[in-house]
């Protein structure tokens, strides 16, 4: 009896990570990371709300979600709302053998056999022989540049660019470069 209890303990495994959302060291926000392992299955998913000022108020409720089988992605989506309002609602699924997008009314396909590394995965794995990592958000492969040990940047298709921080394999940090700020995304 303990055998198989400690069998299926082993094939299912679940870690949540709370995150800090920070502008100029204040707390605006907060992101939970969830992730499910189970016999050879991988569900992620990302929640967070961030309320700030720049000009007026904000209020940021965003929500994505990954499905990996065997080390692939079969499902993704990304929903946003800024002030109660849809700002994004992509998804990327894998049907028959080919990727298709969605965003809004907009349909797409990516040339690519499979995606096996996604934003989303960087939360709970370093990307130590990833060079690429699919984009959610933007549907699209971005490059990882290693800036020094730990760290990585991934540059935007908007110009921005993110850094990512880690220790023991995991991200503690994420800093947000915008053009207009910079928000920080700490561990806590």
């Amino acid at each position: 009896m303990f055998f198989f209890l400690s069998t299926a303990i082993s094939y299912a495994q679940e870690k949540t990570v709370n995150y800090n959302v920070l502008r100029n060291g204040a707390v605006i926000g907060q992101m939970q990371f969830y992730q499910n392992n189970n016999n050879g299955e991988v569900f992620l998913k990302i929640s967070s709300e961030v309320k700030t000022r720049l000009i007026f108020g904000i209020n940021v409720k965003t929500e994505e979600g990954s499905h990996f089988k065997n080390g692939k992605l079969i499902s993704s989506y990304v929903k946003r709302h800024v002030n109660g309002k849809e700002k994004a609602n992509k998804t990327t699924q894998l049907i028959d053998s080919n990727y298709k997008t969605s965003d809004e009314n907009r349909k797409g396909e990516i040339k690519q056999q499979y995606i096996n590394y996604n934003l989303m995965l960087l939360y709970s794995k370093e990307p130590v022989s990833e060079d690429k990592v699919y984009s959610d958000s933007f549907q699209q492969f971005l490059t990882i540049k290693k800036t020094d040990n730990h760290s990585y940047r991934i540059e935007l298709p908007d110009g921005n660019y993110n850094d990512y921080h880690f220790q023991n394999g995991i991200c503690q940090k994420v800093e947000l470069h915008h053009s207009l700020f910079t928000i920080n995304i700490q561990k806590a």
